[in-house]
């Protein structure tokens, strides 16, 4: 274990020299990180699966109420065999309620302390802190007895010590409240202040092989006391899926510690205002090689906190005067990595010694990151008053509101939807990957063949409807029958069903969706952000024979399909249809199959809508707002601002407004007359429409500015054409003379947010709109 220790605490050394001249956050390379994942932290030990304690036979229930074997935790703990009496492994059942400490367990044999229900429903609590004055003689815990001191002391105000081996928790809430009361920086109790006696520990350990799981850790300073027994070779704990809240040093301590896939929660309120805090604060002897490991967690914090307020953490030098830290003397290792780390957090600072942060030198500290991502702070905005229609009638939160258990960093389809599954709740999502919503668990793309219904072929469904022999009626019969079973199989596949109260928002470069559509479908309160959605392919589109009056094939998907939604915000993402774009695609009954729907579509009544910093590319029926002549309920709904957005070379629908009173200002329209994407009108103004365009700009050789599809109602101010004031009323009548005539938009914007001149917008735009990083 020594030589193997010796190992890699070269590993490490030279892998912080090598990330030097990025000290205040120092980085592992790739290969160094390999090495150092929680398998190294953990030695010979795996820790085992909790998930299902249903299984287990209790040999204790502890029950506040008197129907279990034990009233009290430390009676049942107690009663606990000895530490080698029993290698078999003891469990004692927590029923729900409210559990005072403080309690003590010391060497034990293997035991399991666990809940049933949600971790919050078992609460273990106890109030005292270092700071609190007792008298002589009287013990400060009973596992820290520190009979003769005037303080309980760090170590003493622990609400639950754990001095044994091979013991598991799991579904518990371990809570020292001795603090929360205390509100900026008042309110503290005797012996207790901003300067110091304010410790007070929710759980301290000190042994080896101690695994925690969906347990929640609550405090504020020193929440959580991984210690190391002075004679003790190896410490091991190991946390998992779970909470662990505070505001200073709260997780501290010599212990090798593994934080797996938890919840790391800054708190604020306590301290006085512009007091920072620390996170991680590990007191690792230098001869030993790993401290602490806090891998694949999410760093985040209550509201309150200002941007980088509270440090990642600092090296607790035990037992070292301030200024007097030798080589030798402790030295806290940590290694933060595949985490989501909040705008609250900073860089490492200096010990609790004052010894400055460096990674490099005879003082170096040990402390280091790999793959970190940083969480955008605009994952936590709302619209701002006054931007757009969305902002309208108490504005557009999405997920604004979301406890910090409900802000969720995902990768995969399966995380994703398990994250949906909160239904209304607010949340929000964080994208840490590009989703291909076509493809299976395994990853694996699904084709037509695999999502195809048995009797569906594409070959014999042309030869049935050829118009040739079909006529101009509607498919139907089996082929049609089994084309539609096709397409309900593809749809439950690639559509995605967003609920109210969410914000959706990428944090990687090319996060997004692939392959499939957003549907957001009489739901509200829904933010999109810095998300890349692309080619929503339809497998089985559908021949409809009337269409254009020649027929067309159309397709069912969209990238984005708003339907009866109310209060959406969809910011700087990027629209396309990826590497299958329709003009690949061939033809069948004389036209092209078309493979893509819209890529923004926003119908049925939906209303409050605001569209800014989008960048749409290369597509033909870009934006649908409002679907039919027919839908008249759709009168005094589609509100929608359209502000900031990018169309590069879009055929049509840029948008296509019926009904709707939509404000399109400040978009570059970037257009051209050959090519697949030769434009044929960017501004349809359809039945019943009212728009109000300013200060947008046309680059290139635009057929048509605007197209009048039975609208009456525009207003044009500001816009340029190639650089040179354009009148597009003016091109509109000398493209369509026999259009009706067009009137006034008849309403004005209700809000404040209003048009930047038009020159100098386009360069800004090309930069500055779409998800590409910025």
């Amino acid at each position: 274990m020594k030589a193997w220790a010796a190992v890699t605490a070269g590993m490490l050394a030279m892998a912080l020299a090598l990330n030097a001249q990025a000290q205040p956050r120092p980085q592992l390379e790739a290969a160094e990180a390999a090495r150092l994942n929680a398998a190294a932290y953990l030695g010979d030990w795996q820790p085992a699966t909790l998930d299902d304690p249903a299984r287990w036979t209790p040999q204790a229930i502890v029950a506040a109420d008197g129907s279990g074997t034990h009233r009290t935790l430390q009676a049942a703990l107690d009663a606990l065999p000895a530490k080698g009496a029993s290698t078999q492994r003891h469990y004692i059942l927590v029923k729900p309620g409210t559990y005072r400490g403080p309690l003590c367990v010391r060497d034990k044999a293997p035991f399991t302390l666990y809940g049933l229900g949600d971790a919050a429903e078992v609460r273990i609590v106890d109030g005292r802190y270092a700071g609190q004055p007792k008298a002589p003689g009287q013990a400060a815990q009973p596992c820290i007895p520190a009979l003769e001191a005037k303080t309980h002391g760090t170590a003493g105000s622990s609400t639950l010590a754990i001095f044994s081996d091979d013991v598991q928790l799991l579904r518990l809430s371990i809570v020292n409240d001795a603090m929360d009361g205390v509100r900026q920086g008042h309110g503290y109790p005797e012996g207790a202040g901003e300067a110091g006696g304010a410790q007070a520990v929710a759980l301290m350990t000190r042994g080896d092989r101690i695994q925690l799981q969906q347990v929640r850790l609550l405090g504020h300073q020193d929440t959580f006391y991984a210690d190391r027994a002075a004679n003790t070779e190896v410490a091991r704990v190991f946390v998992q899926r779970s909470l662990i809240a505070g505001d200073v040093d709260f997780i501290f301590g010599a212990a090798r510690l593994v934080i797996d896939d938890s919840l790391i929660l800054a708190r604020a309120g306590r301290r006085a205002p512009g007091q920072g805090g620390y996170v991680l604060a590990p007191s690792t002897p230098a001869a030993q090689a790993l401290g602490f490991l806090v891998q694949r967690s999410r760093w985040l914090a209550e509201p309150g906190l200002a941007p980088g307020s509270i440090a990642l953490g600092r090296a607790w030098d035990q037992g070292v005067p301030k200024g007097e830290w030798q080589p030798g003397a402790p030295n806290g290792q940590a290694l933060v990595r595949d985490s989501l780390l909040g705008p609250h957090l900073g860089p490492w600072a200096a010990s609790t010694a004052r010894r400055p942060f460096t990674a490099t030198g005879a003082a170096a500290n040990r402390m280091a990151e790999y793959a970190n991502i940083v969480l955008p702070a605009a994952a936590f905005e709302a619209l701002l008053a006054g931007q757009g229609w969305a902002s309208m009638e108490g504005g557009t939160r999405g997920g604004a509101d979301a406890k910090p258990e409900h802000v969720l960093a995902v990768r995969t389809r399966a995380e994703l939807d398990a994250a949906l599954g909160l239904g209304d709740t607010p949340k929000i999502i964080v994208l840490l990957a590009r989703i291909d919503l076509a493809a299976d668990a395994s990853g694996q793309r699904l084709g037509a063949a695999d999502l195809r219904d048995p009797a569906y072929d594409f070959e014999a469904f042309v030869r049935q409807y050829d118009p040739a022999s079909w006529g101009r009626a509607d498919p139907s019969g089996p082929l049609e029958e089994a084309r539609r079973r096709s397409a309900k199989r593809q749809a439950a596949q690639i559509v995605l069903r967003i609920p109210s109260h969410t914000t959706l928002i990428g944090a990687v470069p090319g996060a997004g969706f692939a392959g499939g559509m957003l549907l957001l479908e009489k739901v509200q309160q829904v933010i999109l952000r810095q998300l890349h959605f692309s080619d929503a392919y339809d497998l089985f589109p559908a021949w409809e024979p009337r269409d254009n009056g020649h027929g067309e094939w159309n397709s069912e998907y969209d990238n984005v399909s708003l339907r009866g939604a109310r209060h959406v915000w969809v910011d700087h993402c990027s629209f396309d249809d990826g590497e299958r774009p329709d003009h690949l695609e061939a033809s069948a009954f004389g036209r092209p199959i078309q493979r893509h729907d819209g890529l923004l579509d926003i119908t049925r009544q939906s209303d409050l809508v605001t569209v800014s910093w989008n960048r749409f590319r290369q597509h033909d029926k870009t934006m649908l707002i409002g679907a039919g002549d027919t839908q008249t309920a759709d009168a005094g709904t589609l509100r929608v601002t359209l502000h900031h957005n990018l169309w590069e070379d879009v055929k049509e629908r840029a948008p296509r407004v019926r009904f709707g009173q939509v404000h399109v200002l400040n978009n570059l329209y970037l257009a051209r007359r050959d090519g697949p994407y030769a434009q044929g009108y960017s501004i349809g103004l359809g039945q019943g429409s009212a728009l109000i365009s300013e200060a947008n700009v046309w680059e290139g050789e635009p057929t048509r500015l605007l197209r009048a599809l039975k609208g009456q109602r525009f207003e044009d101010r500001g816009s340029l054409l190639n650089g040179a004031p354009v009148d597009p009323l003016a091109l509109l009548r000398a493209a369509q003379p026999d259009a009706p005539a067009i009137q006034p938009a008849g309403w004005s914007p209700p809000y404040t947010l209003r048009a930047e001149p038009a020159a100098g917008l386009a360069e800004r735009l090309r930069s500055q709109a779409g998800a590409a990083p910025r």
